[in-house]
């Protein structure tokens, strides 16, 4: 799992690094360009060498004699920051310690693109630093290794990573069965790790480590916690299930998307090729002609609106746990129903609110019932009166959950010592309340039901629109009543019409039911 390299080298590395360590280093060291270098970059400077022949050959088949520059840039730019799990003081050496080990190539004539190495190494060395740097290229191995240095852990003792993986793996699966929490922790040890840093991922364009994590979840969440099908038994008719009922009505980021299937066959031509899961090349070979549908895919009308925020969360870039997804939705919640109607164009509003697909269970309702008794004496006769009035414009043109939820604005403003509701007229305050909690439940809307206009309010207790429309504010403001869709104010239609109900958090990830 720990080691540099996670497969077999195209070419035996032997002749490669004995060049390093055996002619090329010992020659570089006793040169004065050797001891200009300052004591911790002498000290890291074989293992950096090494690490650079070990890398260009792994991933790019090339050897040392046969470098050139574009060899040298994909391994500072691509692969050292994706695959390299070093200290911070050795990654500040490796700029310095090239420069100088190039030079020394140069004028010994040992390869014949050194001179250009040399000119164009400046060019990208702050572009090395931001890469290596840049937490969104490591791979999943590197990504657990760094955590593992950043927590004091050793990461040179097998043993002691091994127990961090488990530490982790333990909070992130708490709940799930001891028995598919070791087939997941060993799939993800013995299988995603080690193929993370492999060359049959590298070789995928655009494909990363979160892609990795989440498609493989996916798969595991699917085949081995749900259906309790174990890694090694599955074969080419489970996982066309799990892709074409899982993956592809996933969603995925567009970049996602189009690599998902490339990254599902290199993975599991890495798993045939290295032995490691018996039906993995018959898996890789059926899977590919998946791929047209999975670009292709676009969701069902009915699952249209959840689609779209499941993929704005995704594309947010959150943690995928239940707190942040909530956090991130409750503040963002306007903001993607703008998005959502501007992207979709004419007819979006209608479909955001009568979409089918929506959850169909009623949602408890999170009001108390107001007791007489909760009520200030002095404000009792008020409220008395108030939902009379409201109970009975409820009875004669909306229903009795309207009914319900206005009382319930009543109950809490005459509750309220500092609210003053003894002034003013009272259908001033009877109209604002069924304006307050009407303007959140899409009252005003002629094509949601119940429907009743402004005007039509105001004209019936005899009260002005503006002054009405001060008032329902006035009254939000005192009593919190938030916008679309909180819970507190909102009517089980409107509940069931919210698209951030639709999602859940399952051990496979992100999902919407």
């Amino acid at each position: 799992m720990y080691e540099i390299y996670p497969t077999r080298f195209l070419t035996d590395p032997g002749p490669s690094f004995d060049l390093i360590s055996d002619v090329w280093f010992p020659r570089f060291s006793d040169t004065a360009r050797f001891e200009e270098l300052y004591d911790e970059e002498k000290e890291c400077a074989e293992q950096i060498l090494l690490d650079l022949t070990g890398f260009i050959l792994y991933y790019q088949n090339c050897i040392p004699e046969a470098w050139s520059f574009s060899h040298i840039e994909h391994c500072l730019l691509i692969d050292f920051p994706r695959s390299l799990s070093r200290s911070k003081e050795y990654e500040c050496c490796i700029h310095t310690v090239f420069c100088t080990f190039f030079a020394f190539l140069n004028e010994e004539n040992l390869i014949s693109d050194a001179e250009k190495i040399i000119c164009s190494l400046p060019s990208i060395e702050d572009e090395f630093f931001e890469a290596i740097e840049d937490v969104n290229l490591y791979s999943t191995r590197k990504a657990l290794i760094v955590s593992a240095m950043d927590d004091g852990i050793d990461v040179n003792d097998s043993d002691a990573l091994d127990d961090y993986l488990l530490d982790i793996a333990h909070r992130e699966m708490e709940g799930i069965d001891p028995d598919i929490y070791e087939k997941i922790n060993e799939v993800m040890k013995s299988w995603v790790f080690p193929f993370s840093d492999s060359r049959y991922l590298a070789a995928i364009h655009e494909a990363d480590g979160d892609d990795l994590v989440l498609i493989i979840s996916l798969l595991l969440g699917s085949l081995t916690v749900e259906e309790g099908i174990p890694p090694l038994e599955w074969d080419k008719d489970s996982i066309l299930h799990a892709i074409q009922t899982m993956l592809i009505p996933y969603p995925f980021k567009k970049r996602t998307r189009e690599t998902c299937i490339p990254i599902l066959r290199a993975f599991f031509t890495y798993l045939g090729d290295e032995h490691l899961q018996p039906h993995a090349h018959e898996i890789a070979d059926f899977i590919l002609p998946l791929h047209e549908e999975m670009i292709s895919y676009t969701p069902n009308p009915d699952n249209e609106v959840e689609f779209f925020f499941a993929q704005s969360v995704l594309e947010s870039g959150v943690d995928i746990n239940e707190e942040a997804i909530g956090e991130f939705l409750d503040e963002n919640k306007e903001a993607l129903i703008l998005d959502y109607i501007s992207s979709k164009g004419p007819g979006a509003f209608d479909v955001l609110l009568k979409n089918s697909g929506f959850n169909p269970q009623v949602i408890d309702s999170p009001r108390k019932t107001v007791e007489l008794s909760s009520i200030p004496k002095a404000n009792r006769e008020w409220f008395i009166t108030i939902t009379d009035m409201i109970d009975t414009f409820c009875d004669e043109r909306l229903d009795d959950e309207y009914a319900d939820i206005c009382r319930y604005v009543a109950g809490k403003l005459a509750r309220k010592r500092d609210c003053q509701v003894s002034r003013g007229k009272i259908t001033i305050w009877a109209s604002g309340i069924i304006y307050a909690v009407g303007q959140i439940n899409f009252l005003f809307d002629k094509s949601f039901e119940p429907y009743q206009s402004a005007s039509d309010i105001c004209k019936y207790f005899g009260t002005s629109k503006s002054t009405v429309s001060q008032k329902a504010q006035m009254i939000r403001d005192l009593i919190g009543m938030g916008g679309h869709w909180d819970p507190e104010y909102s009517t089980s239609r409107m509940m069931k019409k919210n698209p951030f109900e639709r999602f859940l958090m399952s051990g496979s990830g992100l999902i919407f039911k």
